[in-house]
């Protein structure tokens, strides 16, 4: 679970453990590989390379507490992110677009040790690293990833408050005729428009988050008819809830974060 509970329905969530575990495992492996690279292996022998493997250190232990004071609040008001350089906040009501991306923890496995440790550091956010980017009516930006503790939650929470109201505003204008924009993606009553072609409601028998693309099947066709980055499309995880209301052949999945994702 999330840190304690604050005043008026407050959820902070804390800075994880996963960065800090990757600089902790790259700053020693730093000081191995200049200590094990030397032919005399005596300290006294070394005292410039002794000096600098303590500035490492030094600094290794400032970046674990730098990183340590990174927060994210979720408040009545809007969402907090807080960090040793200075604290931004952005209202519920001046959030304009969101921007949603999943990196599939596989994708870490060539990192060995560090992938497994990754993998250990939290339970649902552990099968992926999540993005999920706000981005205000001025276009000022905040971002909430994996780097909290519990983000799935933290992500679940903010795409509850935040989701109902866009899908509705945007099923009020599909009703009423309008072709919605979704950057490259158009979505109308009938259909989906993409690259030049339209793809009729009807026929649509998948549409999910693949790992980090939104990917759309159509009836027929091996091959998916959309496979584009799910960061480049607006609103993406809008999008597929109205297209499910559309095409009730898909089935819905809500808004847990991960719940659209397969890996």
């Amino acid at each position: 679970m999330a840190t304690a509970a604050t005043a008026y329905g407050e959820r902070r969530f804390g800075a994880a453990y996963t960065a800090r575990i990757i600089l902790v495992l790259v700053v020693l492996g730093v000081l191995v590989g200049m200590w094990a690279s030397q032919e005399d292996p005596r300290i006294a022998s070394h005292p410039t390379l002794l000096w600098i493997s303590i500035a490492l250190g030094f600094a290794g232990v400032g970046l674990w507490i730098v990183l340590g004071k990174s927060a994210l609040t979720i408040g009545n008001s809007g969402v907090r992110r807080e960090s040793a350089f200075g604290q931004q906040e952005l209202a519920w009501s001046q959030v304009a677009e969101t921007r949603y991306h999943v990196v599939p923890i596989n994708m870490y496995a060539h990192l060995g040790l560090i992938g497994a440790l990754i993998a250990m550091s939290s339970k649902k956010s552990a099968r992926a690293h999540l993005t999920l980017e706000l981005i205000g009516q001025d276009r000022k930006k905040l971002k909430v990833t994996s780097n909290y503790q519990n983000a799935d939650e933290a992500i679940g929470i903010i795409l509850g408050r935040l989701l109902p109201p866009m899908v509705q505003n945007v099923k009020g204008r599909v009703q009423r005729g309008e072709t919605v924009q979704f950057g490259g993606l158009g979505l109308s009553p009938t259909a989906v428009a993409w690259k030049g072609t339209s793809i009729p409601v009807t026929e649509i028998t998948k549409a999910e988050l693949v790992g980090s693309n939104l990917q759309i099947k159509r009836q027929g066709k091996w091959l998916s008819a959309v496979n584009v980055k799910s960061s480049k499309v607006p609103d993406v995880l809008v999008f597929l809830e109205v297209l499910e209301s559309l095409a009730p052949q898909i089935k819905s999945t809500g808004v847990d974060p991960l719940a659209r994702v397969r890996m």
